[in-house]
């Protein structure tokens, strides 16, 4: 077992390090970085979204291994931090599962491109999976908004630290309304306070992203794609599935879910008013959604 030097992951961390994956696939093998938190019995697979590191998913690993009943699995995606297209990057991923010998009965959560890529887990290898739940994402080719195209261009290749960088993406992933409440803890004045420390600690103990990092990782965004036909490949094969969405996302349009629901007829959650970060924006209760999902497959 290592040790981390983020003592707020001391209680929860039991493994970190790296995998080489794509071998076969790739001229030469990539290293994902990941982490094991937590030692239940069931096991979770978290993947993040776009020129984020897995860390980002700190809420919810924390809280699902403190239940006692999960091990969560968190890693890079290629291209990100520690560390083509979406499909490529659901590969690396069962390669990563492979390594660990997680061959059944994953609980697969994906928000945004990590959404993207757990799409492309279900529909190619439905049986390994227990349930799936799919944030902020879409199965048809996502078409940015303006808002989105310059935010993100600013960011890559304007903004010279990563506290400007983190500036600029905040307002496009969080409403303003809930980024200028008062935030509940009590260290910080508001949420924006909040998230941007978060974000910027996380950048500290994380390798910066590369730009081909992050111009492959949004080709891949904008290159994905997962037919209807495809998607009821999920349904036959009888994988319990949960959408979530919130009304107010810039990045990911809500109508992308509301289609992908009613092709899986499965059960779809909305958050009035939030925006495209539900995992931080609304912790606990996208947290309660997650260990209500799972349970309901029979996990508990």
């Amino acid at each position: 077992m290592t040790t981390d030097t983020n003592t707020e992951q001391i209680s929860t961390l039991k493994e970190q390090g790296h995998v080489p994956v794509g071998k076969g696939r790739d001229a030469e093998p990539v290293n994902l970085y990941y982490e094991i938190h937590g030692s239940g019995t069931e096991k979770v697979l978290l993947v993040m979204g776009l020129s984020t590191p897995c860390q980002a998913w700190e809420n919810q690993y924390k809280y699902l291994a403190g239940t006692g009943k999960y091990t969560v699995m968190i890693f890079d995606n290629r291209g990100m931090g520690n560390s083509g297209n979406t499909s490529q990057m659901a590969k690396d991923a069962f390669d990563l599962l492979d390594h660990f010998g997680w061959k059944s009965d994953i609980h697969l959560v994906g928000v945004s491109m990590g959404g993207m890529i757990s799409l492309e887990m279900a529909t190619t290898e439905p049986e390994r999976l227990k349930t799936l739940t799919l944030t902020s994402t879409c199965a048809k080719k996502n078409i940015p908004t303006i808002r989105a195209v310059t935010t993100l261009a600013r960011s890559a290749f304007i903004s010279k630290t990563l506290a400007e960088r983190v500036d600029q993406m905040l307002d496009l992933v969080y409403p303003p309304s809930w980024l200028n409440l008062a935030c509940t803890e009590a260290e910080f004045p508001t949420n924006r306070d909040m998230v941007k420390d978060r974000a910027i600690q996380r950048g500290k103990v994380t390798k910066v992203q590369p730009l081909h990092g992050n111009i492959g990782q949004t080709a891949a965004c904008l290159r994905h794609y997962v037919s209807d036909t495809r998607l009821k490949l999920i349904t036959k094969a009888g994988l319990p599935v949960m959408i979530v969405t919130g009304t107010w996302d810039y990045l990911v349009r809500p109508q992308y879910s509301y289609h992908m629901q009613k092709v899986l007829n499965c059960r779809l959650e909305v958050f009035e008013g939030s925006g495209h970060g539900l995992p931080e924006e609304q912790k606990d209760k996208y947290n309660s959604l997650l260990d209500d999902h799972f349970s309901r497959s029979g996990s508990n």
